[in-house]
C-alpha cells in the first residue's frame, strides 16, 4: 500500500473583502494560516467497486485500495455530531444541535477561498468546524479563524448532498451513484453503497443521490430515483457497518429525490404536487396531502424540505406556505402569496421554511421575509428590505435573530433565474420585532448559512464568509 506522509496545505484565511452598510465594517484580521499536520488516508481510485441499478449491498473499504495521505487536524471521539438531516434538523434551523450562535449585530470576521465547486456548495456545520460540498468532495474550515482543517476528507468522491455528521462519522450521497460513510479524521470510507443507474442506448449513466440523508435511531434514510429513472425509492441503511433495512421503499412518488423527514415513527417526503407520511412500522402509505396549487410542471421550481416540529410541517408551495396537521394528514393553516412577476413570469412562490420556538420563518418571492405562528399561520412580521429581493436562502437561526441571505434580479422584469451576483447580501431579522439588521454586501451568488458558536458562515461566489 503506498503511502506518502507530510503533505501540507498552503491555503490562508483572509481578511473580510466584505461591505457592511449600516454599522462600521472591518471585523479582526486574521493573520496567515497556521500550518497543520495532516493524518488523513485518502482512498482514491474505487475503479474496483462495481455499480448496479437495483442491488444496494454496502462495499466496505478493502486493504487493496490504492492510499494516499494529506493534512488534516479535526476534533476526534465523535465530536462531529449533531448535523443529522438537511439544515441539521427536521426544523431546518441551520444549525447543529447545542449550538445558540451570535446575536444580530455581528461584524465581519474572515473570509476565505473554498475549492468545493461553484454555486453547488452544500455546507454543514458540527464540532467548530464547517464542512463546504461540492465537486471536488468535502473541504473543512475552523469556524473560529478560517484556517483551512482539511482540503479534503471525502477522497474519489464528488459529493451532492449536505455533508451529514454523526458520531464521528460523515454521510453524504455522490455523484456517482453511490451513497458513503467515511471517518473524516482519517479519510477513510467506512462503508458505501451503490445506488441506481440508468441505461441510455445500451450505456450504462450515472444517477446522483441529491437527497440530503436523514439519521434517525441508527438508521439512515434518502431518496433516490428509481432504476432506469422511473418511480421513486426510499433507501435505508444501518449506520453501523451499511447493512440494508429493506432492498428499497419504491412508488413513494415521482419525484422523491429531496430529503427526507423522519419524524417519530414516519418518513414525510415532498412529492412536489403532494406531502406524502410513510409509516415506518409497516412501510405503508399514512397518508397523502395534496397541493392543487402547485401544478406539476412547477413542482421542481421549489424547494421541497418542509420544517416540522409541534406536530405541524410547514411546506413551502407555488401558492405559498401551507401548514399540515402530521397526524391527522391535513391542512392545518394555508399563507396565500402571489405567483408571478410584473411580467407575468411564474415565481416559485415560497423558499426553504425553518422553524423555532413556535414560529415559521420564510421569505417569499414578492421581496418580503416573514414570521408566522405555527399553530395558526397568523403573520407575527414581514419584512421587505430596499433594494427588491428576488432570492432568499434557508434562514439559519441565531441568538435571538435569524439570518438569511438574499439577492436582487438582475433584469427588470425579472424571475427568479435572474439573480444578480453583483446584488448579493445577508440580513439579520430579530425574531420577536422584525426589525432587520445589515445587509451585509456580498461578492457572488450565495447558498444557505449555517451557524456555529460564535458565527453565521455564509458561501457566496467562490468563498466562506463569516461574521461573529
Amino acid at each position: 500500500m503506498k503511502r506518502i506522509v507530510g503533505a501540507t496545505t498552503n491555503s490562508t484565511a483572509q481578511t473580510p473583502n466584505v461591505i457592511y452598510q449600516p454599522m462600521s465594517s472591518g471585523g479582526p484580521s486574521v493573520g496567515p494560516m497556521r500550518r497543520r499536520t495532516l493524518l488523513a488516508a485518502i482512498t482514491a481510485g474505487l475503479s474496483g467497486c462495481q455499480v448496479i441499478q437495483q442491488e444496494t449491498t454496502p462495499t466496505p473499504t478493502t486493504e487493496d485500495e490504492p492510499t494516499e495521505t494529506v493534512a488534516i487536524d479535526l476534533p476526534a471521539d465523535g465530536a462531529l455530531d449533531g448535523w443529522h438531516t438537511f439544515r441539521g434538523s427536521v426544523t431546518n434551523q441551520g444549525r447543529a444541535a447545542g449550538v445558540t450562535g451570535p446575536g444580530p449585530a455581528v461584524e465581519p470576521a474572515w473570509d476565505t477561498a473554498v475549492r468545493s465547486g461553484g454555486d453547488d456548495r452544500l455546507l454543514s456545520a458540527a464540532g467548530g468546524v464547517v464542512f463546504s460540498a461540492g465537486k471536488w468532495g468535502v473541504e473543512a474550515i475552523d469556524a473560529a479563524d478560517g484556517t483551512q482543517l482539511a482540503a479534503q476528507v471525502t477522497p474519489g468522491h464528488e459529493i451532492t448532498t449536505e455533508p451529514v455528521m454523526v458520531d464521528g462519522h460523515l454521510f453524504a450521497g455522490t455523484w456517482e451513484s453511490g451513497f458513503v460513510c467515511i471517518d473524516p479524521t482519517t479519510g477513510q470510507t467506512v462503508w458505501q453503497a451503490s445506488t441506481s443507474t440508468l441505461t441510455h442506448h445500451n450505456r450504462e449513466r450515472l444517477i446522483p443521490v441529491t437527497s440530503t440523508p436523514a439519521i434517525a435511531e441508527n438508521q439512515v434514510y434518502f431518496g433516490n430515483s428509481g432504476p432506469e429513472g422511473g418511480g421513486a425509492f426510499l433507501r435505508c441503511y444501518s449506520i453501523e457497518g451499511g447493512e440494508t433495512c429493506w432492498r428499497e421503499w419504491p412508488n413513494v412518488g415521482s419525484l422523491g429525490v429531496e430529503p427526507p423527514r423522519v419524524v417519530g415513527d414516519r418518513v414525510l417526503l415532498d412529492e412536489g404536487t403532494e406531502l406524502v407520511a410513510l409509516s415506518l412500522e409497516d412501510q405503508s402509505v399514512e397518508w397523502r396531502v395534496p397541493f392543487p396549487e402547485t401544478d406539476r410542471s412547477n413542482a421542481n421550481y421549489r424547494p421541497l424540505a418542509p420544517a416540522v416540529a409541534e406536530g405541524v410541517a410547514a411546506v413551502a408551495t407555488n401558492g405559498g406556505l401551507v401548514g399540515v396537521d402530521i397526524g391527522a394528514g391535513e391542512r392545518q393553516w394555508t399563507i396565500e402569496t402571489r405567483s408571478y412577476a410584473p411580467d407575468s413570469t411564474y415565481l416559485a412562490n415560497t423558499y426553504t421554511p425553518a422553524i423555532h420556538d413556535g414560529t415559521v420563518y420564510a421569505g417569499l418571492c414578492d421581496g418580503g421575509f416573514g414570521a408566522y405562528d405555527l399553530a395558526s399561520g397568523e403573520e407575527q412580521w414581514t419584512a421587505t428590505p430596499d433594494p427588491p429581493v428576488i432570492y432568499w436562502t434557508a434562514p439559519a437561526i441565531g441568538n435571538g435573530c435569524v439570518f438569511v441571505g438574499a439577492q436582487g434580479p438582475e433584469n427588470v422584469p425579472y424571475n427568479p433565474g435572474d439573480r444578480d451576483p453583483d446584488d448579493a447580501r445577508l440580513y439579520a431579522f430579530d425574531r420577536e420585532t422584525g426589525e432587520q439588521y445589515g445587509p451585509w454586501s456580498l461578492p457572488g451568488h450565495l447558498r444557505h448559512p449555517v451557524v456555529t458558536d460564535d458565527s453565521v458562515v455564509i458561501a457566496s461566489g467562490n468563498s466562506l464568509y463569516a461574521f461573529n
